[in-house]
């Protein structure tokens, strides 16, 4: 036992070096407060903790959070990681370290699987069936597979946990700007990547200090973007983009669909001609069937009589009043909107091309 516990601790330890002391400080109270949440949830008082702690999004209860879930309520636009550079083997702090009790809590082991457990925490092959992510940027890992054994050794007070590490890469924060918004009654703050992706905050107390800690500055909200008020609604329906944990906005997306409602209404209010027959009007398929027929008629019997005789005299006006009545009804003659015209053409395709191309959304000063 002894031997194993040398060998452990031969391990180097996860270098922690050039990261600013305010960071270490950082993502030690983001582990700690995981910590705490997982023990207060423990007992399924999940009411206490909302949905940090044991509700899936359909609402079905699912336990605690896991690290990168947790870490993606707290700090917006978490990255997926579907890329990874492998760092290797290390001993790790544990204090730092996002894990879940899941599975099975210090107090479910007997004496008997506790000594196991610890002969395999402290041995060669410690790192097996662990993954766990280190975020430079913020001093703090999470951890994927393996992640019991986190709230175990904080319990039995473990200083180091070996474990196999990647990291994980978090945007640096002068690509992140802050706005705090308000509707009616109803405030909120909003955090845009690259002056194009949006997500919500959703824990402000925990989230604004801890993006104020990280280096990120607050704005107002630019001209450039959607009105709020188009964000509000869109809110409700977040859609996933790039490799992002949670769903977000893309304000370039929203502001070409403002541009074309736009067209789409300025195109509806334009006048067009049209003809009668183009209307949705009551009967008017009787009366062009009508004045057909008394136009054909009259025309036969004007060529019958040759235009003679009083026969011939009403046969002509009839066909010709019934002749200009049709061509009332089939020629253009009216202006009207083109939401009342179906199957419209532009009549100058490139000029609507023109009009259709999407804004240039600029970056806001200071960004």
């Amino acid at each position: 036992m002894e031997i194993e516990t040398e060998q452990a601790q031969l391990l180097p330890e996860l270098p922690l070096k050039g990261i600013p002391q305010e960071i270490l400080r950082l993502g030690k109270r983001l582990a700690d407060t995981k910590y705490q949440i997982d023990m207060l949830g423990k007992t399924g008082w999940g009411e206490l903790t909302a949905n940090l702690h044991g509700l899936e999004a359909s609402g079905e209860w699912d336990g605690p959070d896991d690290a990168l879930t947790f870490f993606s309520k707290i700090f917006p636009f978490a990255m997926l990681p579907a890329e990874t550079e492998p760092l290797g083997i290390f001993r790790v702090p544990t204090e730092r370290v996002i894990g879940r009790s899941w599975r099975w809590w210090p107090d479910h082991l007997s004496a008997t699987s506790e000594t196991k457990l610890l002969e395999h925490l402290n041995g060669p092959h410690a790192a097996e069936s662990t993954s766990w992510y280190f975020l430079p940027a913020l001093g703090v890992l999470l951890a994927a597979q393996g992640q019991s054994r986190v709230n175990y050794c904080r319990q039995r007070h473990i200083p180091f946990i070996t474990a196999r590490v990647s990291n994980l890469n978090y945007p640096p924060a002068d690509r992140f700007r802050l706005y705090h918004v308000t509707k009616g009654q109803t405030r909120q703050s909003w955090v845009v990547l690259n002056d194009r992706y949006l997500q919500p905050v959703l824990w402000p107390r925990i989230t604004l200090p801890a993006l104020t800690t990280y280096g990120v500055h607050s704005g107002s909200w630019p001209l450039t973007f959607p009105p709020t008020d188009r964000i509000f609604s869109e809110l409700y329906n977040p859609a996933s983009a790039g490799d992002f944990v949670a769903p977000c906005i893309d304000l370039l997306a929203v502001n070409e669909a403002i541009k074309a409602e736009e067209l789409a209404a300025k195109q509806a209010q334009k006048p067009v001609k049209m003809a009668l027959s183009d209307m949705d009007i009551t009967n008017i398929w009787p009366v062009s069937l009508t004045l057909s027929f008394f136009f054909i008629l009259s025309l036969v019997i004007a060529g019958v009589t040759a235009g003679e005789g009083w026969a011939g005299c009403i046969s002509l006006l009839v066909c010709g009043m019934a002749g200009s009545l049709l061509l009332f009804l089939a020629a253009p003659v009216f202006l009207v909107s083109k939401r009342l015209r179906r199957d419209f053409q532009p009549e100058t395709p490139e000029e609507e091309a023109a009009e259709a191309q999407p804004p240039e959304v600029t970056a806001p000063a200071g960004g």
